[in-house]
């Protein structure tokens, strides 16, 4: 019986989380230690043959000649991204909004500029020259519907020249106001995912989101919810931006989600961006304060599971595909480097080209790739600031992030939003926000079986396993 030496141990990072230390490596193969198991590893004493020494075998900490294709494989599958074309389009059909919310990142309704239908054709033309099999085509604005005959046009014009019969997904992220019978028909008969905003009950939504007349919305929105469903058989997807107004608030905005029928709710920090920054002290917090709201909401939520009503938390659940299925659910700020270009684009009512949606509502040239209507796709992806951008977004290239880099990515756009600078090594807010959710979810997977137990719930899905989504 020999020690295992340096080629056959994969370097790791380790932390200790409850009882046990979390040991990780670059290939996201990973286990969870006793503190003798983990001083063995630490010191290069796990003997060859052993049944410690089996069981890293197996997990892909240590590799030997027999397991490292297997490895591989699993770091393939995990950074899928790296080899596939743009699979999220997203389309700003307008910039023109009936809101006024508080967080508006695109700061709505500031200009009256409409995507046409030539700059539309185009859009179509770079979501049938990448050579995914499988493409998402978002409309955004602004609020979209405020150009619905383009939302027409793309939508049919989407679906009949698909031709090379690619799995092809249409998703239109709307406030609701203007959703009426005709507009929900035309949707739900062409199998449009339909998304909105809902930030909890009245009295903390109403804060947030406001028509021009600064009239809280929430009473409209959950009408136009509950009719699309009841009359046209169609779900509306949930979208959560947490604020000050709901750090105290987490079992009211959870319980409004299961009143309205929902299954799962997206936690998310806001950010300082667009309007949000006139207003930060109204509406805005630190890091430590939104890690208080989301461990209390996974409390809840956990309660809840094990008490058999079943609720997910999508940002766990991306985690959990991550770390369990060893998959990439297209999550842009988790890739590794970042999903620019490669993950997403995103097409302003101009023909503006950006790497991402929130790239485009920061209005800094810096991030402008071009223009559709005058160069190709190809072209989009050799230029040089995107693959600045993609260099600055490696997070392996900077190595701080320890234990859960395997699963981590960096947003420059967003550093560069909320720090003011695009290769930022460590401490960010939105970092410290992410790191936080990874800690608490390996709390609960590596913690009391009645919690892991959750995160393999059967009844209502599972929530390791999610489909592609940005």
């Amino acid at each position: 019986m020999i020690s295992t030496t340096y080629p056959s141990l994969i370097p790791f990072n380790s932390a200790k989380i409850n009882d046990k230390y979390l040991v990780t490596n670059m290939m996201g193969c990973w286990d969870a230690l006793n503190e003798e198991e983990f001083r063995q590893l630490h010191s290069l004493r796990v003997m060859q043959g052993g049944d410690l020494y089996n069981r890293l075998l197996g997990r892909g900490l240590i590799a030997d000649a027999d397991n490292i294709r297997r490895v591989i494989d699993d770091y393939r599958n995990l950074n899928a991204n790296l080899f596939t074309d743009t699979s999220l389009h997203i389309a700003v059909l307008t910039k023109r909004c009936n809101l006024r919310c508080a967080y508006c990142h695109a700061e709505g309704g500031a200009s009256s500029e409409d995507m046409t239908i030539e700059t539309a054709s185009r859009v179509l033309q770079y979501l049938f020259d990448v050579q995914n099999k499988s493409v998402t085509l978002e409309f955004q604005g602004g609020e979209p519907l405020l150009n619905w005959p383009v939302v027409q046009f793309l939508t049919e014009h989407a679906r009949k020249f698909n031709t090379l019969g690619k799995n092809l997904s249409i998703v239109i992220v709307s406030n609701m106001l203007l959703m009426d019978d005709e507009k929900m028909r035309f949707l739900a008969d062409n199998d449009v995912l339909v998304c909105t905003s809902l930030d909890g009950p009245a009295d903390i939504h109403d804060k947030n989101r406001v028509d021009v007349g600064g009239r809280g919305t929430h009473a409209q929105v959950v009408e136009k919810i509950e009719r699309f469903k009841k009359e046209f058989g169609r779900p509306v997807h949930l979208l959560l931006t947490v604020t000050k107004h709901s750090l105290a608030h987490p079992e009211r905005i959870i319980d409004e989600y299961l009143r309205l029928g929902q299954g799962e709710i997206a936690l998310r920090p806001v950010n300082k961006i667009g309007y949000a920054c006139r207003c930060w002290e109204d509406i805005g917090y630190t890091a430590e304060e939104f890690n208080e709201f989301y461990d209390r909401a996974m409390a809840y939520i956990m309660e809840l599971n094990t008490s058999g009503t079943y609720m997910s938390e999508r940002m766990a659940r991306i985690i959990l595909t991550k770390v369990l299925q060893k998959k990439d659910p297209g999550y842009v700020n988790m890739m590794n480097p970042c999903g620019f270009g490669r993950a997403v684009m995103t097409y302003a009512p101009d023909g503006g080209c950006y790497p991402t949606d929130e790239a485009r509502m920061l209005g800094d040239d810096i991030f402008r790739l071009g223009d559709i209507r005058k160069e190709s796709y190809d072209n989009m992806l050799n230029k040089e600031n995107l693959l600045f951008l993609l260099s600055a977004g490696c997070s392996d290239l900077w190595n701080y992030r320890s234990v859960y880099s395997p699963w981590l990515g960096v947003d420059p756009v967003v550093n560069y939003a909320l720090e003011k600078n695009i290769v930022l090594k460590g401490n960010s807010r939105l970092e410290q926000v992410l790191i936080h959710q990874f800690r608490t979810v390996f709390s609960y997977l590596l913690g009391d079986k009645k919690y892991a137990d959750v995160f393999h719930l059967k009844e209502g899905g599972k929530w390791s396993s999610i489909s592609k989504e940005r």
